[in-house]
């Protein structure tokens, strides 16, 4: 058991390091989770705002003094001897250090995750992808080069994308049919417009809150104009292979009673084309009021089995049922996001296993104008002003040389994009010297091949 080794590990004073790039909620939650743990410590963090990764650590107890501002290649050993804990501008400096056995990316920004976890992965340290924006762009080539070197690469337990991963996974190891998987919304009808300076209204917002937690307005945003939920579940469909439906999923406004029914097939009185799909469940109408015994924030699985003494028990054990009594419902109304993230460093540590990583490129985030743009407009990527991330079949997204939302940020507009249009490749002026686009090359070089 996870609980049984970290105690071993305490005991023999050999704990599980931990190096955190990126000091913002999701760090600072890690960091504070991790000091109530045994056998494993937040031994560094980087973060371009210093005072940024001595707050997160004063979170975990760690006092101001009591952290180390490390500025050269040996300097994580150098804190970790004298008692002390890390602090760094340059992330690369961690994702190096042989001091740190997992490495926890946070930053959200695409460029940075692609190039920390390259790094880290070469560095032989295990990767814990909490950048679904650089996993969706270049996973599948991550996790091959982790592969190659014997060290794991995955998703994170607490986002939505690992709890739906968990159910599927328990679903699969029993012999289920995986329907759908996905997690639950609240999108609103004007929500896919909305941008960054109104999050603090949108979300009621002190300015005390947004300040005491480093609230980044940009990536609140995109929870709120559909990127985020279409990001999650397209690193979603690369790890289970499930392909979405339709572009962007159906998304309905649904009860609890009634997602086994609707994420059935159509044939069964559901809206599916076909079995097994990604899929969202929005938890508000069409004329916004929030529907009750909703799913919000939380997860589910629809699953499936023909058996006939099977029905009958996960009938009387579940009871929401689809796809003419064969189709059965998990789910879960909660993630606790950095609460359980320390459960994917512990399997990667302990186990060498990942929650759940990408299993090929099954599906793409592509980039759809926000509104009308105008020829010499720079893309701000997601949670922007410009853009939204729509999830699409790989193929499709080959086929059409869409361009994918990781490598939209800076990319400048050649001609007139109408509101709501797929961008493609041919579209825009792309920053072909970023180091995610010359991964994302090589990644679409392998699938010709």
């Amino acid at each position: 058991m996870i609980s049984q080794l970290l105690a071993e590990r305490e005991r023999n004073d050999h704990p599980v390091r931990v190096g955190i790039v990126g000091a913002g909620k999701f760090g600072t939650g890690v960091v504070a989770q991790v000091s109530k743990m045994k056998g494993m410590i937040v031994a560094g963090i980087a973060d371009l705002n210093l005072e940024g990764a001595k707050s997160a650590f004063e979170s975990g107890g760690v006092s101001a003094e009591g952290t180390y501002v490390v500025k050269k290649e040996d300097g994580l050993e150098d804190a970790i001897r004298s008692g002390k804990r890390a602090i760094m501008e340059d992330a690369d400096l961690l994702a190096r250090s042989d001091a740190i056995d997992v490495v926890v990316e946070s930053t959200g920004i695409p460029e940075v995750g692609a190039r920390i976890a390259h790094t880290a992965i070469l560095h032989n340290k295990h990767v814990v992808m909490v950048n679904v924006e650089a996993d969706v762009t270049v996973g599948p080539y991550l996790k091959k080069l982790a592969d190659a070197a014997g060290v794991v690469y995955s998703l994170v337990d607490g986002d939505q994308p690992g709890c739906t991963m968990n159910m599927v996974e328990w679903a699969e190891s029993l012999g289920f049919e995986i329907v759908a998987a996905g997690r639950g919304t609240i999108m609103l009808d004007d929500d896919r417009e909305g941008v960054p300076d109104s999050v603090p209204q949108r979300f009621n917002f002190s300015e005390e809150m947004v300040a005491r937690r480093r609230i980044n307005f940009k990536m609140y945003n995109s929870f709120r104009d559909g990127t985020k939920a279409q990001t999650e579940m397209t690193a979603l469909s690369n790890m289970t292979g499930l392909p979405p439906d339709v572009r962007g999923m159906h998304e309905p406004a649904v009860a609890i009673d009634d997602i086994a029914r609707l994420m059935s097939l159509e044939n069964e009185g559901g809206i599916l084309s076909q079995s097994g799909v990604v899929e969202l469940a929005n938890s508000v109408t069409v004329d916004g009021k929030r529907i009750p015994h909703s799913l919000g924030m939380g997860v589910f699985v629809v699953i499936r089995t023909d058996h006939p003494f099977i029905q009958e028990d996960l009938a009387g054990y579940i009871g929401i049922t689809g796809g003419d009594g064969k189709n059965f419902l998990l789910h879960r109304a909660y993630h606790l996001v950095a609460v359980e993230a320390p459960i994917t460093i512990a399997r990667a540590a302990l186990y060498g296993m990942p929650t759940g990583s990408p299993v090929g490129h099954i599906s793409d985030l592509i980039t759809v104008a926000k509104r009308d743009l105008q020829a010499g407009e720079a893309l701000d990527g997601g949670g922007g002003y410009t853009v939204n991330g729509l999830i699409e079949r790989a193929d499709v997204a080959r086929r059409e040389a869409l361009l994918p939302l990781g490598l939209a940020t800076g990319a400048v507009t050649k001609r007139p994009i109408a509101r709501g249009q797929a961008i493609a490749y041919s579209d825009v002026d792309v920053l072909t010297d970023s180091f995610i686009y010359k991964i994302r090359q090589l990644q679409d070089q392998s699938m010709k091949g």
